[in-house]
C-alpha cells in the first residue's frame, strides 16, 4: 500500500466509550415477538401491541446507537423460565425476550400486551445500553390499568411513577394498540433506573 494513502474509515471519537456491538448483532426475529416464518402455524395469544418512543440523552437530545433489551411475561402472566418450564400456561409461541438497536434515537417494538405476575401490574422490563452507559434497567406500564395503583415499583418511586407509564395513543388498522414511552437516561425528566431488578 502506498504510504500517501490515506485510511478510509474515521477515527473513533476520544469520548466515546462505548459499548459496542457487532454488525451482526441485530437480529429481526427479537424486534417483532408477534412475528413469525413462513410456515409456521402457531402464534402467542393475547393483545398485539406496538411500543414506540425516543431515547433522549440529558441534554434532551436523540440519543443515537442505543441498544434495547424487552423482558416481560405472556398475556398470562407467566414469564418463560427454567422455574416455569412445567407450568401449563408457557407458551411454545412466545419467549418474552426482544432486542433491538435504535440507531437514531426513535424505536418501535412490537410484542403482546403482558398478563399481570403476582401482585404486579402488567409491566414490561427494558434494558438500555447507550454511549457511556454500560447497562441502566427500568420498568414500564401500561396507561389505564387499575393494578397500578397498587404495584410496588409505582409506589416506591412515588411522584416519579407517571415517568414509568406509557400513554396509550389509538390503534393500527391491523387492530394493534398502540403505546408511547419515552425513556430520558439522565437530566431533567429522569427516568427513574434500578440496580436490582432482573431483565
Amino acid at each position: 500500500m502506498s504510504p500517501n494513502r490515506q485510511n478510509q474509515l474515521p477515527a473513533t471519537n476520544e469520548d466515546t466509550s462505548g459499548p459496542y456491538f457487532p454488525i451482526a448483532f441485530g437480529d429481526p426475529a427479537l424486534e417483532d415477538l408477534t412475528r413469525f416464518e413462513v410456515g409456521m402455524v402457531g402464534q402467542a395469544t393475547g393483545t398485539p401491541i406496538i411500543l414506540r418512543g425516543k431515547i433522549l440523552d440529558r441534554h434532551g437530545d436523540l440519543a443515537h446507537g442505543a441498544i434495547m433489551e424487552f423482558w416481560q411475561a405472556n398475556a398470562k402472566g407467566v414469564y418463560r423460565t427454567p422455574a416455569t418450564k412445567d407450568n401449563p400456561d408457557v407458551e411454545n409461541w412466545f419467549h418474552g425476550y426482544g432486542r433491538l438497536r435504535s440507531h437514531t434515537g426513535y424505536y418501535e417494538f412490537r410484542t403482546i400486551l403482558p398478563g399481570a405476575v403476582a401482585e404486579r401490574a402488567p409491566n414490561i422490563t427494558i434494558t438500555l445500553f447507550s454511549d457511556g452507559i454500560s447497562r441502566v434497567v427500568t420498568q414500564m406500564f401500561f396507561e389505564g390499568n387499575d393494578a397500578n395503583a397498587d404495584d410496588p415499583i409505582l409506589q416506591t418511586v412515588g411522584e416519579d411513577a407517571p415517568k414509568l407509564i406509557a400513554r396509550h395513543d389509538g390503534r393500527t388498522a391491523k387492530g394493534e394498540e398502540v403505546y408511547l414511552f419515552n425513556i430520558v437516561m439522565a437530566g431533567d425528566g429522569e427516568t427513574p433506573f434500578f440496580d436490582d431488578l432482573e431483565s
